[in-house]
């Protein structure tokens, strides 16, 4: 894992792109995230915002790799303290 986040770093320094413009999530991303940290299943995610539980899992885990955190909590909470989700 560590060398997958270095090989992100080069890559993201060789396009010029800064870290914090790189993890900017999605108004979905947001959205699901939101969701699911007021206690939401992907099931019901799904259901509420109309989009399969699959795709749901892809935000959560698109959200989870920009971050670079370790679980949905986690993502959760880095979310939070990077103000790109209110709960």
């Amino acid at each position: 894992m560590i060398g997958f986040s270095c090989l992100l770093l080069v890559r993201r320094r060789m396009i010029g792109l800064s870290i914090s413009q790189f993890r900017k999530l999605t108004p979905r991303e947001v959205e699901v995230l939101t969701w699911t940290s007021q206690g939401k299943t992907a099931w019901e995610v799904s259901v509420i915002l109309s989009i399969s539980k699959n795709t749901v899992h892809t935000h959560l885990r698109n959200s989870k790799d920009k971050l670079d955190t370790s679980n949905v909590v986690h993502t959760i909470v880095e979310a939070v303290r990077l103000n790109q989700i209110k709960i």
